[in-house]
Order: C-alpha cells, then sequence, then structure tokens
C-alpha cells in the first residue's frame, strides 16, 4: 500500500511516491502511484466530511466505481494529464468512474478517468459541485462501446464545471441536468455524441467552450417524464461551436440517438434561452435550431410537459458555413434536405425555427407569439419551416416554408449572469 493520512497538520509518513498534502487540509489521505484499487476503495468507504485526498501523478488501475458519500470532500490530482485512472478493467456494476451522491461541497480537480463501463463521473442530487481539469475519455475504436456521459452532475444545485475535457461519450460529454444554478466554461467537448447538453436545468451559464467533431455541438433541451419539468434562463455564449459532423453513435432509441450529425446548436422546448457571440461554423446539417418536441414523433405522456421553445434570444453570433449537407440517416435530416433547392445556394439557414406556435397565445398575439427573436447575426439566412402544417404521408415542406425574417428581429432583455456561493469569476 502506498497511501497516508495526515490529520490536522501532522506529519506525513515516509513514502516516496505519496504526493504533498495542501498545507491548508485539516484531514488529508495522501496516495501515491502504485496503489491498488482494492486499497482507494477501501480510503473512500472510511472518508469522513472534511476530508482531502491527494493522488499522486501516475496510472491507477480500477476494478470498481470510486463512491463518495461524504460532504465537504476535495479530491485532487497531479493535474489531468498525469493522474489517469484507468477503469478497463472494472468489474462490473454500474460501470461508473467516480461517483457521489447526496453530498454537498465536493470539488473533484486535476486527472483523466479513461474507459469506464459506463460515466466517467457522475454527481447526483448533490448541493455545491466543482469539477475542474478533468478529462473523461474512452480508447476503444468502437465507440458504440463507450459509456454514455463524461461529466455528469444530474440532480444537483450549484455546480461549476470548468477547465474540463470531455472525449468520446455515446450520449453526452458534459451533461447538466435536471439542476439548478450551474457554470460550465472553458472546457473542450470533442468526438461525443454530444458535445455539451444542458437538460430541464434552471439558470446556466455557458460560456468560453470549445465544442468540435462531434454529433451536435451543444443541446440545449426539455424534456418530459424527468423529475424535474421544464428548463429556463439558459445563457450560451462566446462558445467555439464548430466542424460536429462525427456520425451519431448513441445508443438506440435515446433521445440524443434523434439528433442529425451535423448539428451545431440546438434548443428543444425551453424558456428563456439566449444564444449570442458564439463563434459557430462548418456544421453542416445546420448551425442553430429552435425545435418543438413534436418534431421526435414521440409520444407525450407527461401531461405537465410543455413541448414548445419560448422566448429565444439569438444575436450578435458569428456564422461561417454550415447546412451544406444534412444528414440523410435521420428524419430531420432527410426533411431539410428534401427543401435544399428552396435555400439560398442550397444550404440549410443558419437560423432555423420549426415554427410551432401555442394557439392559444397566438390567439392573442399572432406575430411572432413564441418570441423567438434574432438581431445582428450578419448576412446568414433564416427559415421558418411551420412544422404544424407538414403532410405526414407526403412531406411538403418546400410548400410550406418561409424565409422572411421580419417578423422574427427583435430584441428580448439579456439574461444576468448565473451566481451562487463560492463561485469565483
Amino acid at each position: 500500500m502506498k497511501f497516508h493520512i495526515v490529520v490536522f497538520g501532522a506529519a506525513a509518513m515516509a513514502c516516496s511516491s505519496a504526493p504533498a498534502c495542501p498545507t491548508d487540509a485539516p484531514t488529508c489521505v495522501s496516495i501515491g502511484s502504485g496503489t491498488s484499487s482494492a486499497d482507494i476503495q477501501k480510503q473512500f468507504a472510511t472518508l469522513k466530511d472534511g476530508a482531502t485526498v491527494v493522488f499522486g501523478a501516475g496510472t491507477f488501475m480500477m476494478t470498481d466505481t470510486i463512491t463518495i458519500a461524504a460532504s465537504n470532500v476535495t479530491v485532487l490530482g497531479a493535474g489531468s494529464a498525469l493522474t489517469i485512472f484507468d477503469f478497463s478493467g472494472e468489474k462490473g456494476g454500474d460501470g461508473e468512474g467516480f461517483f457521489a451522491q447526496s453530498v454537498e461541497n465536493i470539488r473533484l480537480e486535476g486527472f483523466t478517468v479513461r474507459d469506464t463501463l459506463g460515466n466517467g463521473v457522475k454527481v447526483l442530487g448533490s448541493t455545491g459541485v466543482i469539477l475542474r481539469d478533468i478529462t473523461t475519455t474512452w480508447t476503444a475504436d468502437d465507440n458504440t462501446t463507450h459509456g454514455g456521459y463524461g461529466l455528469y452532475p444530474v440532480q444537483s444545485k450549484n455546480v461549476l464545471v470548468e477547465n474540463c475535457e470531455a472525449i468520446g461519450a455515446s450520449d453526452s460529454g458534459i451533461y447538466l441536468g435536471q439542476s439548478d444554478h450551474a457554470v460550465l466554461r472553458n472546457n473542450k467537448a470533442h468526438d461525443n455524441v454530444a458535445g455539451i447538453e444542458v437538460e430541464n436545468t434552471y439558470f446556466a451559464d455557458v460560456y468560453g467552450n470549445d465544442a468540435h467533431d462531434n454529433s451536435a455541438g451543444v443541446l440545449v433541451f426539455a424534456l418530459p417524464g424527468l423529475q424535474q419539468e421544464g428548463g429556463h434562463d439558459v445563457h450560451v455564449h462566446d462558445n467555439k461551436i464548430h466542424d460536429n459532423n462525427t456520425s451519431n453513435f448513441a445508443a438506440p432509441g435515446s433521445t440524443v440517438g434523434i439528433v442529425p450529425r451535423g448539428t451545431g446548436f440546438l434548443v428543444m422546448a425551453n424558456a428563456n434561452v439566449e444564444f449570442d457571440h458564439n463563434d459557430v461554423e462548418n456544421n453542416n446539417t445546420g448551425n442553430t435550431a429552435i425545435l418543438s418536441y413534436y418534431v421526435t414523433e414521440l409520444t407525450i405522456q407527461d401531461q405537465a410537459y410543455y413541448p414548445l421553445p419560448a422566448t429565444v434570444f439569438i444575436h450578435d453570433n458569428t456564422f461561417v458555413g454550415g447546412g451544406t449537407t444534412p444528414d440523410l440517416t435521420k428524419q430531420i435530416g432527410l426533411l431539410l434536405a428534401s427543401a435544399q433547392a428552396q435555400f439560398p445556394n442550397g444550404a440549410v439557414p443558419s437560423l432555423l425555427w420549426d415554427g410551432v406556435v401555442d394557439a392559444t397565445i397566438a390567439a392573442t398575439k399572432p406575430v411572432n407569439p413564441m418570441q423567438v427573436c434574432y438581431m445582428n447575426n450578419g448576412s446568414v439566412t433564416f427559415v421558418d419551416l411551420h412544422i404544424d402544417q407538414l403532410d405526414q404521408t407526403n412531406p411538403n415542406l418546400p410548400a410550406i416554408l418561409t424565409q422572411d425574417m421580419t417578423d422574427y428581429v427583435c430584441t428580448l432583455p439579456t439574461l444576468p449572469a448565473v451566481t451562487f456561493p463560492g463561485l469565483t469569476p
């Protein structure tokens, strides 16, 4: 065994490979390279509130999930390029890498999680979550065997994910689900199905990220049947979203599996979404889309669910290319391809809305009832698909779509920055 414990600043036990504990950590477990999976499990099984665990540089071969059940816990590696947890020998169970549930004030930082059977790092039902300088990745050539999620905070509050990298997830590289007050910033997400997904979440800022070579760059979804209804107040700004043209390798039947490759930014059924000052380039099905849940053609059994997007403001973005080759393996891509001859230069417009409206609102506000607004996006084109008028038996998209953006050139209030205790600029 190559770990030692420092309690209340006591001197470290001699161990050449054991990393130094922070001087401000009153209770610290220091784990050096070569420590077995079983010994690491023992340390985490007895971890107390307020503990710090420090891992040295090296590759730690894990056979089971590292579970954190205590609060106010910090886990530090030597850096994502230096401390690597390899789960290729994982025996089964849920197949997570790191897992924490119902804890407060957890900080995980400075390591790589590789080749988990399931998700890389999952934090469930917790308050005060920091994931920093973590890489999640899979190395198998068959990407359909990769785990679903890389970084996976869900049903949590006050979440910060920053300076991380997510690679190769078969669902979402960075997934923020059913959470409240969160910031995702300065991350890289590539070679996943969805690079970054914000789902059924309230108050989230997504900025400074680079999402590329995924099937879809950034998704903002609200889906039915989940513990937290709907999603709102999501601000996506100052990101790079480009070249997201990787074939969709999601598990059959998953919602993200419906999304066509070549999707840049997609809003589905959310309210109060702002998308601005992003660089969006060369997403071959389309650079942005605002869609209702109806495009999935799935039955809605959740009576409380509202399937329409509303109050979406897309402004001051830079668009280059995109829309040239819709994904013909997906229904949405096939539909868009059927109308390519109607679009300028044969490219799907970078500003796309499916045109489905709430009839009750439209009865008193017939012009732009869902408050979809575009402003200052350069010379890119727009399309309203009018999906609610589509003939399902003999699709007639070229006859029903419109490309006049006049009613949608408008502004909405900018969303305030998300703040929560402990968040620093």
